[in-house]
Formats: structure tokens, sequence, C-alpha cells
């Protein structure tokens, strides 16, 4: 089971993270400490853009979850069987 922890333990190697944000605790971030840029007053850089953030920017990290075993990923390609619960889209025509 996957646990949050305090971000002073928080790895500064340069792998990806799940963090919450100090200011807004119902924000979640992907972030990355930068370990090339020594010195940066924002080394915590996000996934979905080029900005980043200071050292104190968030609270608490945990690993990303592990991903899913080989072949139980849907297939995007493949046609909609109804077993997703959804209902089906109206014919086109």
């Amino acid at each position: 089971m996957r646990t949050w922890r305090a971000m002073d333990r928080a790895p500064h190697d340069g792998r990806w993270i799940i963090a919450i944000h100090r200011d807004d605790p119902d924000q979640r971030a992907v972030i990355r400490w930068d370990p090339e840029a020594l010195g940066d007053p924002r080394p915590w850089h996000v996934a979905s853009g080029q900005h980043s953030y200071p050292a104190d920017a968030f609270t608490d990290w945990m690993d990303f979850p592990d991903c899913p075993p080989g072949g139980t990923r849907p297939d995007p390609a493949a046609p909609d069987d109804g077993a997703s619960g959804e209902a089906p889209s109206p014919p086109m025509g």
C-alpha cells in the first residue's frame, strides 16, 4: 500500500512523483526535482508544462503506483462491447 510521505523525504534524483500542493491541498501535481539545476530557487518542475515551484511548495509526496500487468489495458482500436457501462452512441446517419 502506498502512503503519503513528508516532502523532506522526497527524492532529488529527477524521478517523477505525485505531490500535494501546500496552498491547495486538493490539488495534486506530477513533479520532479531537477538535479541539474543546483541552486535553482524553483527546483520542483511539473510534467504538464514549463513552470516550476519553490522547494517548499508541496507538503507530501508518493511514488507512482505500479503499471498494470501486461494485457490488462483496453485496446483503443477494439470495438466497444458495452462492458464499460456506458450507453452506446446513437447511429450516425
